[in-house]
C-alpha cells in the first residue's frame, strides 16, 4: 500500500491537472467525468507520475485508468516494484 506522502503527492498532481482542490478529490472520482481530465491531461498525468515516482507506466495500462482508485492501485503496484 502506498504511504500517505505518496497518496498526497498523487492527489496534488491530480489537483494541478484538474483544478479541483486535493481535499475535494475522492477515491471514487472518475478522471474524465468528475475531474474533467481529457486525453491530453490524462497522458500528462502518466508523465507526471512517471517523473515524480521514477516509475514506468505502459500505454496499455494508462488507458485503462478511469478512476482515482484505479490510479492509486496502479501507483501502488509500480512504486512497490520500483
Amino acid at each position: 500500500m502506498i504511504d500517505a506522502a505518496s497518496h498526497d503527492r498523487i492527489f496534488r498532481i491530480l489537483s494541478d491537472l484538474s483544478a479541483v482542490p486535493p481535499q475535494e478529490i475522492k477515491v471514487d472520482d472518475r478522471l474524465r467525468e468528475d475531474l474533467g481530465l481529457d486525453s491530453v491531461s490524462s497522458m500528462e498525468l502518466v508523465s507526471m507520475l512517471s517523473e515524480e515516482f521514477g516509475i514506468d507506466i505502459e500505454l496499455e495500462e494508462a488507458v485503462q485508468i478511469t478512476t482515482v482508485s484505479a490510479l492509486l492501485a496502479l501507483a501502488d503496484r509500480r512504486i512497490a516494484h520500483a
